[in-house]
């Protein structure tokens, strides 16, 4: 069955779209063709105010808005690549997560925006989408989502393996080869930390290849105080966001140690997310393997070295297993809307703390 999923992340970088081949439990599955079509800038700082300081009318607008850009965009990239739309099951619409807290409120809140409406009428395809939602009704935390995936993809491999996302939030699936004991949580920031420190001290939107974070020296102060983040420590199912660790995480970060040199301060930035990684595994995981990444942090070199390094694992990318690092979480999405049609479960209980298995995602039927 082929299916198309569709995802934007906290780093902002765009959308990406993954058009599948798989069986609804995971067997066979193969990545076709993906690609991600960036934001134009100023959407990308619309898409960041919303989040940050959003209100009713401008959070509206941004719903609808983000919903034609991922209408646009599946049809360029079905162009693209040739598609013929009578043979796509679903399309998986993730959609831009603008809010997510599990503590601020008496039970977990979630918001993604993108109107699915757009993309079922324009592409003629039924669309799932709003994904989260179920699992927190089953009282679970809506996060992380993609652990089921994982376990579904990994487990038939016979190994002990930590499936380490590298995104706007880091996340991690351990799939033990007993495939007893699966868990997955936030191990915490990642790319909204480091991205955010680059904008703002040297005007780029991100360290490629992690060559800043690679000319400079740890400064202890900072990642003493780095350690200290009570997120850490708390004990799964556990999930994090821009609430936490966002602009204003960054800004008194930034602030507080300003008269450090700056290259040190995002190698200090670097070398923390690879901390939180590492204490994660020792703390919250069991025997490990194998360390596979994904993400758009796969790419930065200094910060694959610091997990290497930290960790003392053997660390490769998704690449190796035929799911491309920068297209994994597009190509979970596409698999969950073929799940969600045929009315079958695509949460992890142990990962979210849901009380039971849900059948998440709401359909938009095309016309």
């Amino acid at each position: 069955m082929n299916a198309i999923g569709m995802m934007s992340g906290t780093s902002l970088d765009g959308i990406t779209v993954a058009l599948v081949s798989t069986m609804p439990d995971g067997a066979d599955f193969k990545v076709i063709a993906f690609k991600t079509y960036p934001f134009a800038k100023d959407i990308k700082e619309k898409i960041k105010n919303t989040i940050e300081n959003g209100k009713t009318e401008s959070l509206a607008y941004m719903n609808f808005l983000i919903g034609k850009l991922y209408a646009e965009t599946l049809t360029t990239f079905i162009k693209e690549f040739e598609i013929e739309r009578s043979k796509i099951y679903a399309v998986g619409m993730h959609g831009q997560t603008v809010f997510h807290s599990t503590e601020k409120f008496p039970f977990p809140v979630t918001l993604q925006i993108g109107e699915p409406a757009f993309v079922a009428y324009e592409s003629g395809i039924d669309t799932v989408a709003n994904f989260r939602a179920k699992d927190i009704a089953a009282g679970g935390q809506g996060a992380p989502l993609i652990p089921f995936f994982d376990f579904l993809i990994f487990s038939k491999y016979g190994k002990n393996f930590a499936v380490q996302n590298l995104g706007g939030i880091g996340n991690v699936t351990y799939v033990p080869k007993n495939k007893n004991g699966v868990m997955a949580f936030d191990t915490g920031p990642c790319n909204m930390l480091l991205d955010s420190a680059t904008e703002t001290l040297f005007g780029k939107e991100f360290d490629r290849n992690g060559e800043i974070a690679a000319k400079g020296n740890i400064i202890e102060p900072l990642l003493k105080e780095l350690k200290a983040h009570p997120y850490l420590s708390k004990k799964p199912p556990k999930s994090t966001g821009r609430s936490e660790f966002g602009t204003e995480f960054t800004k008194q970060i930034l602030k507080k140690f300003e008269n450090k040199k700056k290259e040190d301060i995002i190698a200090t930035l670097n070398f923390f997310v690879a901390f939180t990684i590492k204490y994660a595994y020792e703390k919250f995981l069991g025997e490990i393997d194998t360390v596979i990444l994904s993400g758009g942090g796969a790419k930065n070199k200094t910060l694959v070295k610091n997990i290497r390094k930290l960790t003392g694992k053997e660390v490769v990318l998704s690449d190796k297993f035929g799911i491309p690092s920068e297209a994994k979480e597009a190509a979970a999405f596409a698999l969950y809307a073929i799940r969600t049609k045929m009315k079958l479960p695509s949460n992890l209980p142990n990962a979210t703390g849901a009380k039971r298995k849900a059948i998440i995602g709401e359909i938009t039927y095309a016309d």
